[in-house]
Order: C-alpha cells, then sequence, then structure tokens
C-alpha cells in the first residue's frame, strides 16, 4: 500500500473556533507531554464530523510522517501519542499524551511543527537544560485561522535559573501565544537543583526535623514546669 504524506502538522485543527494547551512537566531525565484542544461543533462540522477528525495515530516524532489511511490506523516501529477524547456537550477536549526521554524531545512533532527555529539542549556536563525558541510566535497560526490562543505551560521541580514566562504559578511557568504574538520562549533549567531542596536538603525532611524540635522543646518546657511545682510541695 502506498503511504500519502499528508500536509499536516500535530493538530488537525478544523475551521471551527479551537484552543490549544501544551503541559510539559520535566521530571528526571524525562518531559512529559500532553496537549490539550479544544474543538466546538458549529452549523458546518457537526460533533461526529470533529470526532472523526482528529486523528487517534499521529506519531510522536517528526521523522515519521502521517499516513492518510481511512480508516486511521498505526503502523508498526512508530511511535504514537496517546490520544483520549472528553465530550463537552458542543464539542470535544482531545488530548495527546507522551513520555520523551529529555536527550530527544527537540525531535517532538510539537515542537518541530510549532516553531520555525528553536533550541533544546540538554549539557550533561554542568546539568543544564535550555529551551529556547525564535521570536515569531507560532506558526500554526499560519496554518490555521480560526485557531485563537496556545498556552504552553512548563512544570518542573528543578531550579529554574532563566524565563521569560508570561507568568508563574508556584513551579509552573506559562506562556501565551495568540495569532499577533511576536515572542519566543527562553528557559535555562538546573538539572542538578531541586527548586524544594535548601543546601540539598529536601524541604519535606527540613519540615519533620523542625516538627521534633518542636514538640521536644514543648516537652522540655512541660518537664521544668512540672518539676518547679514538684519542688514547690
Amino acid at each position: 500500500m502506498r503511504r500519502k504524506i499528508l500536509i499536516l502538522t500535530f493538530m488537525t485543527l478544523l475551521l471551527s473556533g479551537c484552543s490549544a494547551e501544551v503541559n510539559l512537566e520535566i521530571v528526571d531525565d524525562r518531559i512529559n507531554e500532553s496537549t490539550v484542544i479544544t474543538a466546538y461543533e458549529n452549523a458546518i462540522y457537526s460533533k461526529e464530523i470533529l470526532r472523526t477528525s482528529f486523528r487517534n495515530y499521529i506519531p510522536a516524532f517528526a521523522r515519521d510522517v502521517i499516513v492518510d489511511t481511512m480508516p486511521d490506523e498505526e503502523f508498526p516501529d512508530v511511535s504514537y501519542y496517546e490520544k483520549s477524547e472528553t465530550d463537552l456537550g458542543n464539542g470535544y477536549l482531545f488530548n495527546y499524551k507522551y513520555t520523551f526521554n529529555i536527550d530527544e524531545y527537540e525531535e517532538a512533532r510539537t515542537v518541530k511543527d510549532g516553531f520555525r527555529s528553536y533550541n533544546i539542549s540538554y549539557d550533561r556536563s554542568n546539568n543544564k537544560l535550555t529551551l529556547s525558541t525564535d521570536n515569531e510566535g507560532i506558526i500554526y497560526f499560519n496554518d490555521y485561522p480560526s485557531l485563537d490562543e496556545v498556552i504552553i505551560n512548563i512544570k518542573t521541580d528543578y531550579l529554574v535559573e532563566d524565563n521569560n514566562a508570561d507568568r508563574k504559578d508556584g513551579n509552573t511557568y506559562t506562556w501565551v501565544f495568540t495569532k499577533d504574538s511576536n515572542k519566543s520562549i527562553n528557559m535555562v533549567i538546573n538539572m542538578e537543583n531541586n527548586s524544594n531542596n535548601v543546601l540539598g536538603i529536601d524541604n519535606g525532611v527540613i519540615i519533620i526535623i523542625v516538627s521534633l524540635v518542636i514538640i521536644a522543646f514543648i516537652v522540655f518546657i512541660f518537664l521544668m514546669i512540672k518539676n518547679n511545682k514538684n519542688n514547690k510541695l
């Protein structure tokens, strides 16, 4: 069977209004990626058309082409995103998940198809992970005019030494892209130092130690008071 290469990127976005949220979590030597796409039905695209238009098998790596088959099917030796869907009543929420080794994330389809130029490098000599893109925004907007917004969240417990995120909530850094966004993503992460560590000791351990010290102090005060009462008697 002849494989036909489609002019498709990661998201099979239709002419209906859509938004996408890319969630990355950096844990150890892995990057857990989850891309959530929200698509709503309209007068042209029914819910059934929406459901069947978002492919079940999308290769996680850009080196593997998306093959036009009916019905949608997978091929051997190809790594695919795990797809799930949620019925919203007037549309669907599609979620595509995959766990990448940190050294191979530069070949991820979302990155390759989303930006004109980028750099994802992990320098093991100093344990620094660098994530950067050009300042031309996301090219998905050129291919899909009805794509309204793309939100990129990067979550990590490691020490973030530099970033240009639009906002930060705890250990999650967020960039919001619209059609008119001419900006970049820049982030430097120290993979050796966990932001939950102080002097190399996990904060949880510190809390336990402090709690024990407080308890010991309370017991000491209680014993002193009791001893003073006995002496008065």
